[in-house]
């Protein structure tokens, strides 16, 4: 994930605030000390005076940029850190490799594809809509149709088992297996040998097996199931190198905490 907490994903705040800072290294030629007007973002973004003002704010507090006050200007006259363009640069590099990526893809698609379906006004809406959602802006640029089309079929939304679910009993459709996947996904520093993944695969399975019969799930395997892949994807570390697979790790965290929620 980005470091210190901007998330490009969850909120439109965090989603404009990784493209701003991209979007700021060009404009300022990736020079300190160079000046940019802030509120020519909104123009090139085409949102309002008033997200660029919370975007300047956040990035601001992160010390990835330099407001100056002087100008008087409102939204400010900023530039980029040394921290800044160094948060830059390790996305561009988290953005090229193409295996973090498309993990990224495969959680953001069902994390996308989890609030289209239980929004109703958001009904009709196809898996290319997704590109145009702000969970599709990985480290603040735009996933590319492959990623898409790579995350549509290893996700394979709709799945044939109902895990999870809202108070009207509407929700989106995915097996136990696919969330043992998302789960594996998210901790790529694990083999398949390792004795955590294995547990979260013979739940998973587990549960499978019992569903086929036509009851339904267990509520304690299932309680079991969701707590162990919380607990494995959240023990992953948080370092810079590991931006890909922190931000699969949020969005798979999220569904879990919402299904035993909703449990």
């Amino acid at each position: 994930m980005p470091t210190n907490g901007l998330s490009p994903v969850y909120d439109e705040t965090g989603a404009a605030s990784a493209r701003f800072l991209l979007w700021l290294t060009e404009e300022s030629g990736g020079a300190l000390g160079n000046r940019v007007a802030s509120s020519a973002y909104a123009a090139h973004e085409r949102c309002t005076l008033d997200l660029v003002e919370a975007v300047v704010e956040r990035l601001a507090a992160l010390g990835w940029i330099t407001v100056h006050n002087d100008s008087g200007a409102v939204p400010p006259v900023v530039g980029p850190t040394a921290a800044g363009l160094a948060e830059a640069r390790a996305w561009d590099e988290a953005y090229d490799d193409r295996d973090t990526r498309r993990r990224y893809a495969k959680a953001a698609l069902f994390a996308w594809w989890d609030r289209a379906g239980q929004q109703h006004h958001l009904g009709g809406a196809t898996a290319e809509d997704f590109l145009w959602a702000p969970e599709a802006f990985y480290c603040g640029r735009q996933l590319a149709l492959e990623d898409l089309e790579y995350a549509k079929d290893h996700l394979e939304l709709p799945a044939p088992v109902h895990i999870g679910v809202d108070d009207r009993g509407t929700g989106v459709f995915l097996s136990f297996e696919q969330l043992a996947t998302l789960v594996q996904a998210a901790r790529p520093d694990l083999s398949e040998s390792d004795s955590e993944v294995r547990q979260v695969r013979e739940l998973a399975s587990a549960l499978t097996d019992a569903s086929r019969t036509g009851a339904a799930p267990d509520a304690t395997t299932l309680e079991r199931f969701l707590r162990h892949s919380r607990d494995l994807v959240q023990s992953g570390s948080r370092s810079v190198g590991s931006m890909g697979r922190d931000l699969a790790s949020g969005i798979v965290t999220d569904i879990v905490n919402s299904m035993l929620r909703l449990g």
